[in-house]
């Protein structure tokens, strides 16, 4: 917020040619889509908590089926990999899908923001004996995230972990940070089965 108002006070009281005033202007523009941006994250925290409409199963496989369709241009344009292993065809599981795809969305988005060129992120899918689906999510190439980050809560959490946290919870399941060592993290997600 005070990045824009700075933006916007120099284009207003400095002298300044067109190009400057066109550069400062972006500048401003920039600002307002990180602002909005912020302000859409802090909504989707809001509302992670409720679990959102649970009377009907969710293909969870179709579900990232999805997620990886949507995504993996954006990994490409950056030589990045997104890899998705899964077994069998529908894997059905307790939790909105609406609320999980876009908890899902932001979180891996947040790895690819945070993950080096040539770096290969992998969701492995699977039941468990004790009636879950659980997804692994590993990086190989990843700012390191310590378990000060990846288990706080509140302001010093970053929103997208805390949006999937709180999004798998609400649907009776779990997330969290399993291991973090140099550039490879492994993150862990539980939903009860349907």
């Amino acid at each position: 917020m005070t990045a824009l108002q700075c933006s916007l006070e120099l284009s207003l009281f400095r002298d300044q040619t067109v190009d400057e005033l066109r550069a400062s202007l972006e500048s401003a523009l920039q600002n307002a889509e990180c602002l909005r941006q912020r302000l859409l994250l802090l909504r989707e925290l809001d509302q992670a908590d409720e679990p959102g409409d649970l009377s009907r199963p969710t293909d969870l496989n179709g579900l990232l089926r999805e997620l990886r369709e949507e995504l993996l241009p954006l990994f490409e344009s950056a030589g990045q990999e997104l890899e998705l292993q899964m077994e069998g065809g529908t894997l059905a599981v307790r939790g909105n899908k609406t609320r999980l795809m876009r908890a899902l969305f932001y979180f891996l988005e947040y790895l690819f923001r945070y993950s080096a060129k040539g770096a290969t992120l992998s969701l492995r899918v699977r039941p468990t004996r004790q009636r879950q689906a659980e997804i692994g999510i590993a990086t190989s190439s990843c700012l390191p995230v310590g378990p000060a980050v990846a288990n706080a809560s509140g302001p010093q959490c970053a929103c997208e972990i805390e949006i999937a946290r709180r999004s798998f919870r609400a649907a009776g399941g779990d997330f969290a940070l399993v291991s973090s060592v140099s550039e490879r993290s492994l993150w862990q997600a539980t939903l009860p089965l349907a």
